[in-house]
């Protein structure tokens, strides 16, 4: 028989031993996951600027950084019809191989081998209300098990996912999903409006003092988030990211993401499974790739405030493409001083094992100067597919333009000799820092 469990029994048996995953309800006193007060600290500013060191001096780390757990209790995979009742009796093995707590899923991440994996409930939720990051067991356990499922092989990291839907004042301030990285502290969207948000976010603190706070757009709407308003340069440094690729939900919003860039929004893309049971996390692969000097929580937000990610789904999308790429020797995501000659320097390497990865045409876009949904091929380059490491430069002169965005075609991206629409790897713009 189905059961629906009230939210008060659900979290209840969630933070008791012998609870269906053995969770113990977190210490509230730990220091590490008290973290510091959101508005006694701000993070506008995050130090150690890597944008001159050479290519050689990053890693390449895959991992997710928008995943659900059972914390979302109102829907997933746990319940029989999205957000009804539950599929099976509470305490039941067949009932725990869908969805479970945050730790549950950083484990079967680290066994997946990601090198990092983020979960970001909806603030919203009921486990999650009242607002208190000081007691609340679900935030707190949220916390704890990233503290303690961090290794020097695998990061593991909390946040959330401010989900600001209608009615509300959409009219007035509009809609959106964001994703909150490493944040101390949570806030419920049905009470915070956007630029409510975006203030809340410039004061906000990492866990534990530790890293940076960085945000990200979700599955963003062509006009979504007031047309992409509200811009400064606090929260322009704050959300860093922008999920190009949903993968459950079709092809990427690429029109969205020419309009957040062309408004002026510094973004780098990422794809996401967001998930909302383990199936996605054992079933496909993690297609956000950040460069970063080391496996460090530090270093990985860090790369992501300073937006050096990409995101590839090429081939098979199981064995990685590394890719990286720097203009007048400033890594990729970097902000130039408005330079009018930029010198491309391009690495990509794929998989022998998997043809679909092979390199077809690398096309680098730039800005419509007129045309806030439009960008211009500035140069582009064409491969037959065959070769696994591919280095490719080339000079542009320009003195108008506001960014850059790289953008591959693969083998698998291809059909009777004809490109399909978009590619499959993206890689963060340069800004010309006009």
């Amino acid at each position: 028989m189905n059961r629906i469990y009230p939210v008060s029994v659900a979290i209840a048996l969630l933070c008791q031993v012998g609870s269906p995953w053995g969770i113990v309800a977190p210490d509230t006193n730990h220091a590490n996951l008290r973290g510091a007060h959101a508005a006694e600290q701000g993070t506008a500013s995050c130090p150690t600027d890597e944008q001159r060191l050479p290519l050689s001096a990053f890693n390449i780390y895959r991992g997710e950084t928008h995943a659900h757990s059972v914390y979302t209790w109102s829907h997933g995979a746990h319940r029989a019809d999205g957000g009804g009742a539950l599929k099976t009796d509470w305490d039941q093995q067949s009932y725990r191989n869908h969805q479970g707590p945050p730790g549950k899923y950083f484990e079967r991440a680290k066994a997946q081998g990601f090198d990092f994996f983020v979960i970001t409930d909806h603030s919203q939720e009921k486990p999650l209300q009242p607002v208190d990051p000081q007691r609340n067991a679900a935030w707190l356990d949220t916390l704890a098990a990233a503290e303690q499922s961090t290794d020097d092989k695998f990061i593991a990291m909390a946040g959330f996912e401010y989900s600001r839907n209608p009615p509300f004042d959409a009219d007035r301030t509009g809609t959106g999903h964001i994703n909150a990285i490493n944040v101390a502290e949570y806030v419920n969207a049905e009470h915070m409006s956007i630029p409510e948000f975006y203030n809340w976010l410039t004061r906000a603190a990492p866990v534990g003092g530790e890293g940076c706070v960085v945000a990200s757009f979700n599955h963003p709407g062509r006009t979504q988030f007031q047309d992409w308003a509200y811009l400064d340069d606090d929260i322009i440094e704050l959300v860093a990211m922008f999920e190009l690729r949903t993968v459950y939900r079709g092809p990427p919003r690429w029109a969205a993401y020419v309009r957040a860039l062309n408004r002026g929004w510094k973004v780098s893309p990422i794809s996401v499974t967001d998930s909302h049971g383990y199936w996605h996390l054992e079933n496909i692969p993690p297609l956000t790739y950040v460069l970063a000097p080391e496996l460090t929580k530090a270093a990985l937000t860090r790369a992501m405030r300073q937006r050096r990610t990409y995101t590839s789904w090429a081939g098979q999308r199981n064995t990685q493409v590394d890719l990286k790429y720097s203009v007048n020797g400033y890594v990729m995501g970097s902000t130039l001083n408005e330079p009018t000659t930029l010198e491309f320097y391009v690495q990509i390497t794929t998989h022998p094992d998997d043809p679909g990865q092979g390199v077809r045409r690398i096309q680098v876009l730039r800005n419509h100067p007129t045309d806030l949904d439009g960008v211009q091929v500035a140069a582009e380059a064409f491969f037959d597919g065959n070769e696994t490491e591919i280095m490719w430069t080339t000079t542009i002169d320009d003195s108008v333009s506001r960014y850059f965005l790289l953008r591959v075609y693969h083998n698998s991206d291809m059909q009777d000799g004809v490109f399909n629409e978009h590619g499959s790897t993206y890689a963060a713009p340069v800004w010309t820092g006009r």
